[in-house]
């Protein structure tokens, strides 16, 4: 015959309520020593305790993608700390997808963000995306998509959707003018790929500068790297060669590669070399000596990426898409040389 809750309650001498608080487990005044006389009584009786459980749907995890072209690049590991931060204060998860720097890779991390009901994905794109036909296939996915999709840092060609940068001609600008005021006339400019946003906007900076203040555009003072220090010491290498010592470089990874090519070569930053730098990252400012760069608030741009997709995803946020640019600032150091004091 089944031991229920009532027999051990007639048999210790308390009330049924009692007796389910304290074999439930439940908070109660009772005392401990009838606490174990019912704990007791219910060992000796043979009772078996079920516990009503309520069903429960399991929670949907809410998923956002993050398509990272190089693990490497400080400025883009900020914007991830940024989504990152806000993300979670939203209550969403974070998939970060590596893709080294590849168009195929990323074709195949949104498949499987897709698969796992991603609701939306903010996109570094690799630096390929725009040839042999990366940016197309990119835009048919996009358009096909249920996700949605936001383009951080770098723009893809003819590819239509939210997009957040900072203004990279103006950055470009400041960079070289500020090699201009300080007294060097033949300057010399380390980029990127010449298909990649970035690069074509400072590249348009730089020029611009050139020609407000009446100095001639040279092409082969422009050297195209791929945003790595490697290239950026090639690129030192090349200027020196051709007596060109005051540099403008669109990443601070580049410079860095000059002032290892510096170090090699037994030449001095700020004396014998003076180079501005791009995104001003925190190790600029412990290099020796200290990187001027241009600050491009890589935190902020993520925070509010992350932002604007998850409006998107409630539709707090809806219509055309849209564009926001930061704004760059010159952080001055002394790794330029100014030749105008005596």
């Amino acid at each position: 015959m089944k031991v229920t809750v009532r027999d051990i309650a007639e048999k210790v001498g308390l009330s049924a309520t009692s007796v389910s608080l304290v074999l439930n487990n439940k908070p109660s005044r009772i005392t401990d020593e009838s606490k174990q006389k019912i704990i007791n009584a219910a060992k000796e009786m043979g009772y078996i305790h079920k516990e009503k459980r309520i069903p429960t749907k399991p929670v949907k995890e809410k998923i956002l993608g993050i398509i990272h072209p190089n693990v490497n690049n400080l400025f883009l590991n900020q914007c991830i700390c940024g989504i990152e931060n806000y993300a979670r204060i939203h209550n969403y998860k974070v998939l970060i997808c590596n893709v080294e720097d590849t168009t195929e890779r990323t074709l195949e991390y949104l498949e499987l963000l897709t698969k796992l009901g991603t609701e939306g994905v903010i996109v570094i794109p690799p630096i390929d995306m725009n040839v042999e036909g990366n940016n197309t296939g990119l835009g048919e996915f996009f358009k096909k998509s249920k996700m949605q999709i936001l383009l951080l840092d770098r723009a893809i060609d003819r590819v239509f959707c939210d997009f957040i940068t900072s203004d990279n001609k103006q950055g470009a600008y400041l960079a070289t003018e500020h090699l201009i005021l300080c007294g060097h006339n033949n300057i010399g400019m380390i980029t990127g790929t010449r298909d990649v946003y970035t690069s074509r906007k400072r590249v348009e900076g730089y020029k611009e500068a050139l020609a407000y203040y009446n100095i001639s555009i040279k092409n082969e003072n422009i050297y195209y790297g791929d945003f790595k220090s490697s290239s950026g010491y090639e690129a030192a290498d090349y200027f020196m060669k051709r007596n060109i010592n005051a540099i403008f470089s669109c990443n601070d990874e580049m410079a860095f590669g000059v002032y290892h090519y510096a170090k090699d070569n037994g030449l001095v930053v700020g004396e014998d070399i003076s180079i501005v730098g791009y995104d001003d990252v925190s190790i600029c400012s412990k290099l020796t000596p200290p990187l001027t760069s241009i600050h491009q608030p890589g935190e902020l741009m993520g925070k509010r990426a992350c932002e604007m997709i998850i409006k998107r995803i409630k539709k707090i946020e809806e219509g055309t898409v849209r564009d926001i640019y930061f704004t760059p600032q010159l952080v001055e150091r002394n790794s330029v040389k100014n030749v105008n004091i005596n």
